[in-house]
């Protein structure tokens, strides 16, 4: 082979590279062993905010926005090499424009490192203008559970494999004690570097609680260097501490799991392990078997969904009555189930796991149910009112669901009342309040459940137009001997009283507690003061007008 040959296949070889890359990439960019721009090549002005000719010898770094520098820095700093590392999200500091950073460190290239940068719209790009930790810069908890969840999806249709990892920073608030503030700002600014490094795509990681981490990554890396770093940090950050770091590692698939209930149940055993402030559920108890725990949520998921919708549970009545005169005004209509399942903590299982629609729409079918009952038996019907998460007043299909259920009888319609309970749960109360409103044209009345004195009941009771609002009995249970639950109790029911909201006072069981709720101005009670929930609710029949044309015994009629 000739000189000229040779040359030839090199220059071959080299546009071939150089259309690989650029089929790969919008930009690609060489940096010497000081980080200086060398080579660059591309949509430079677009992408940066500069041209390719102003760039020779500007810093790479001081291109990218100061909130995703210090994971870049980080990154480029600790390739060695031969490395080439897993894309990192960044975004541009001038044009705003947010990016996936490609990187490798070739052999005998003298330090220099190979940069290919993609706009793209993949996951983790997505999550760079989310809400995130002021700490530490990774996603908020909200956050990166929807980024794990649109990564079980996309390991469902692609068959790639992701791993994620919950990791327990135990003793951090000691830690914190312990050294200067401007010390602990840098402590945890280094552990969202880190965190954000080992990522997929340099965003997917999150601060799940003060002292919990949950990071998405490749399997090929191990959870257990994680912790290793972390432990590193803490030692050079506080050469006294006892950080105590433990993670637990799951592959991200659904496997045998539904694809509709897979991610459902890995959201629940997360959060039970951001809530939980015992042994009883913390990460050394995950690494039991997290792959279990996420079978067993979602069985139990499944079970739950079974009788859910095949509506085998019961429902018990508890009379709502008037303070004034003591006539029942209407019931609430109660879950019961079978098997000693606690009904507070079925509810509480369904909502964390997102199928508490499934079990309002049941208990809507089934007051409707109770209602069709007694109008074929000719009776007056008693009012019910219904339980309804703001969980799924969330979900247009629920609330077209439940519309559609009443739309055909307007006397049951008007005969059920929404009793919406974890409002908390409600995020975009303007939209809450328009669903409320066409749910109200419809007939139906509307009230919420557990309010109090905090800042939040004030604000749904301003957001949203409601006819009731129930007092959480934890008032009532005070009144008599707490002056301030007293006041609070008089200063609400005026408000309702002003803005023509009728007030119920929940766990009524004593006649002076009922005396103190007449005293100031409450409308309604429920407890057992007045009565138990029960299995029925006891009807009169309707009265019935005589017709001048009933046909009797020996009387004839004649159209003639």
């Amino acid at each position: 082979m000739t000189q000229e040959t040779k040359l030839e296949n090199l220059r071959t070889e080299k546009e071939r590279f150089v259309a690989f890359s650029f089929a790969a990439a919008d930009l690609l960019i060489e940096l010497d062993a000081h980080g200086k721009i060398c080579y660059i090549s591309g949509a430079a002005k677009g992408l940066v905010g500069l041209d390719t000719s102003d760039l020779k010898q500007e810093k790479f770094i001081n291109l990218v926005a100061s909130k995703d520098r210090r994971v870049v820095e980080y990154v480029l700093e600790s390739m060695k090499e031969g490395d080439r590392i897993t894309p990192v999200a960044a975004q541009m500091d001038k044009t705003g424009v947010s990016v996936v950073v490609g990187a490798c460190k070739l052999p005998r290239t003298h330090g220099h490192i190979f940069l290919a940068l993609n706009v793209s719209g993949s996951t983790a790009v997505r999550s760079i203008m989310e809400h995130r930790d002021g700490d530490t810069g990774l996603l908020d908890r909200n956050d990166f559970l929807k980024l794990a969840d649109e990564q079980m999806k996309l390991t469902a249709e692609t068959g790639q494999k992701v791993e994620l990892t919950l990791l327990h920073l135990n003793g951090l608030a000691s830690m914190e004690d312990r050294i200067d503030e401007s010390e602990m700002e840098e402590f945890l600014e280094q552990v969202g570097t880190i965190l954000r490094r080992y990522s997929i795509g340099g965003d997917s990681a999150g601060r799940l609680d003060s002292d919990k981490y949950g990071v998405v990554h490749s399997p090929s890396i191990d959870g257990k260097l994680l912790e290793e770093k972390i432990s590193e940090l803490s030692k050079k950050s506080d050469p006294k501490s006892e950080l105590d770091i433990s993670h637990n590692s799951l592959e991200l698939e659904k496997n045998e799991m539904s694809a509709n209930n897979a991610t459902q149940a890995l959201m629940y055993v997360i959060n039970r392990f951001v809530s939980s402030e015992t042994e009883t559920f913390d990460i050394k108890s995950l690494s039991d078997g997290m792959e279990n725990r996420l079978e067993t949520t979602m069985n139990r998921m499944l079970a739950l969904k079974s009788v859910f919708q095949n509506y085998k549970f019961n429902l018990v009545y508890q009379p709502i009555v008037q303070i004034g005169d003591g006539e029942v005004h209407h019931y609430e209509a109660l879950s019961r189930f079978k098997d000693g399942e606690s009904p507070y903590e079925t509810v509480v299982f369904a909502e964390e796991t997102g199928i508490i629609h499934d079990l309002d729409l049941a208990v809507a079918k089934k007051a409707k149910d109770k209602l069709t009952e007694y109008q074929k038996r000719g009776d007056i019907l008693p009012k019910l009112a219904i339980n309804i998460s703001g969980l799924s007043l969330e979900s247009d299909s629920f609330v077209d669901s439940l519309l559609a259920l009443y739309e055909d009888d307007t006397e049951i319609r008007e005969n059920i009342s929404l009793e919406i309970t974890e409002t908390a749960r409600v995020g975009d109360l303007d939209r809450a309040e328009r669903v409320l409103q066409t749910i109200r044209s419809n007939g139906m009345e509307i009230s919420l459940d557990d309010m109090g004195a905090g800042s939040s009941s004030f604000q749904y009771i301003r957001a949203l137009t409601v006819d009731y609002i129930k007092i959480d009995g934890t008032y009532i249970k005070e009144v008599q001997t707490n002056k301030k639950d007293a006041a609070i109790l008089k200063s609400m029911s005026r408000l309702c009283q002003e803005l023509d909201i009728g007030t119920i006072a929940e766990m009524v069981e004593t006649k002076e507690q009922l005396h103190i709720l007449k005293v100031l101005g409450v409308n309604y009670g429920q407890g057992w003061y007045f009565g138990k929930p029960q299995k029925d609710i006891e009807t009169k029949r309707k009265s019935r007008g005589i017709s001048m044309n009933i046909k009797r015994k020996g009387f004839a009629t004649s159209w003639s």
